[in-house]
């Protein structure tokens, strides 16, 4: 029953705060109902004038309140006056007063209802809305609590049709995830946009176009300016909502992932730096695979020369051959240098593939100057004429490594000189295509050019080891460093000729 009474409280209540013309029509239509039931009654029109509007009055009163009533009242009364029992003596006036004096009661009685009903529904409604703005605070609070605690800052971005940009809302924690206080951009988000990296900028204000167009969700990742942490790494996902007036708002999440940015970059740089030391596992591999072969058909010579002159220098020692052990022991001597040459360059070749490399940023020219000094006895002697054109660039090296690179190079082009000529050497430097090109060109006996790639491989002689004496290493040594560094070793030459040697370095850093 009191469910029942507060649902017809609630709706009376809302009746009575209708507009006043329909409370007037209801007014209208109980007078009209009085005259129609005194009608019906028949008998004796003058008879009981004001009995029929009783119940309309009091309908009136309780449904449409004071001004339905009153209207009630006196259409009634005029009815009754003029048409039904016009008054004639004093018996027909106080007929009438009193019919005003009861119905006048009646219809204040209804209006004190109706402000009863209404001040019931309205403290409801207060109650109600009291109870609602309780709950929204408790959400608010509970939500603000999680924002507050969440990695991120979750916000409202609010940009109108002028492109005019301002964040409604902003949880706490923005100033710490990106170093503002909510005021400062609450009204203008200019402060904040400004510190976008220029470089996202206008991919970020492109993603933001297409999704208030399309209205899909925006998802970015862009570098920030923080006021203390520096440049750091956002990403942002955000739904947008069109307003009335034609702006449009997201209402998202922002979170800085500088930490994970940094480790996804450290993976795939160890990522990176383990494929790479695959890749030359497999070119080491593949190189000791034919230098194992090579060198042990190499090694097999002065062995065999070692053990064979061993014999002659027994017999020869049995049988007092003084000049026989002389020239066996001769030979040994040399087989076992040869021997120790080759083992020599073995070991070098094998700790180049092994040894990690320690790049250091170094001026160019000042790294071949170096290798040159290292070889300034060598030069001397052979008065070789060597000409240097190279520009002081920077470039990543290890440094141990590419003297040796140039040592073997600088010493190639002196000792495959041509007989009795100077040699003459150029060592000059260009940027071409992306690339640092270091080139070391000779005037020497030069190469068939279908040996281009072969003489990179270790033990690959094409001339005699009386004409050109060395173990074949060399540039099998060089090719491996190029190789482990990034570069590209290749060889020009025709007989007679002269060879230049390029190498081709990625221009990786400021020149």
């Amino acid at each position: 029953m009191r469910a029942l009474a507060a649902a017809l409280s609630a709706r009376l209540a809302r009746w009575y705060r209708s507009p006043l013309s329909w409370r007037l029509v209801f007014g209208v239509v109980a007078a009209l109902a009085g005259v129609l039931w005194r009608l019906l009654m028949g008998g004796d029109p003058g008879a009981y004038a004001y009995t029929a509007f009783y119940l309309p009055v009091l309908v009136a009163s309780f449904a449409g309140g004071a001004m339905s009533g009153a209207l009630a009242l006196l259409l009634g009364a005029v009815a009754a006056q003029f048409w039904l029992a016009p008054m004639q003596g004093m018996q027909d006036a106080l007929a009438l007063l009193t019919f005003l004096a009861t119905n006048g009661a009646i219809i204040f009685v209804g209006e004190a209802f109706q402000r009863t009903l209404t001040h019931v529904d309205n403290l409801e409604t207060r109650h109600a809305m009291e109870r609602l703005a309780a709950q929204n605070a408790m959400l608010a609070e509970q939500f603000g609590n999680v924002a507050r605690a969440a990695p991120g800052v979750v916000f409202s971005f609010r940009l109108d049709a002028t492109g005019f940009g301002s964040c409604p809302y902003l949880a706490e924690n923005v100033r710490t995830v990106l170093g503002v206080e909510p005021q400062e951009i609450e009204g203008d988000a200019a402060p904040l946009l400004r510190r976008i990296d220029p470089e996202d900028a206008e991919r970020l204000r492109a993603s933001f176009a297409a999704s208030a167009a399309h209205m899909t969700m925006l998802r970015e990742a862009f570098r920030f300016d923080h006021p203390t942490k520096g440049r750091i790494s956002l990403e942002t996902q955000a739904r947008p909502v069109r307003q009335a007036d034609g702006a449009v708002v997201w209402h998202g999440y922002a979170q800085d992932v500088t930490e994970r940015k940094l480790d996804e970059t450290a993976r795939r740089d160890a990522e990176r730096a383990l494929e790479q030391r695959i890749v030359e596992l497999e070119r080491a591999n593949e190189r000791l695979a034919r230098f194992a072969y090579v060198a042990s058909h190499d090694l097999q010579e002065p062995l065999r020369k070692v053990v064979a002159f061993s014999q002659m220098l027994d017999a020869a020692v049995a049988a007092a051959d003084y000049a026989d052990v002389a020239h066996a022991g001769e030979v040994m001597r040399r087989s076992a240098l040869r021997a120790r040459e080759l083992v020599d360059d073995l070991l070098v070749y094998s700790r180049l593939t092994d040894a990690p490399l320690k790049l250091q940023r170094r001026d160019l020219r000042v790294e071949i100057q170096s290798a040159l000094t290292d070889l300034s006895e060598l030069i001397e002697e052979s008065k070789a004429d060597i000409h240097l054109d190279a520009p002081n660039i920077e470039f990543s090296v290890d440094p141990p490594q590419f003297a040796r690179l140039m040592h073997n190079l600088v010493s190639n082009a002196i000792k495959f000189r041509r007989p009795g000529e100077t040699p003459r050497i150029a060592i000059s430097s260009r940027i071409a295509d992306g690339m640092l090109r270091l080139s070391v060109s000779d005037e020497g006996v030069g190469f068939e050019t279908k040996y281009a790639h072969a003489i990179f491989e270790p033990f690959k002689r094409l001339h005699s080891k009386a004409q050109f004496p060395g173990t074949g290493i060399g540039l099998a040594i060089c090719k491996t460093i190029a190789d482990r560094h990034g570069w590209t070793l290749t060889a020009c030459s025709q007989p007679q000729q002269g060879a230049i040697f390029e190498l081709a370095m990625p221009i990786d850093g400021p020149t």
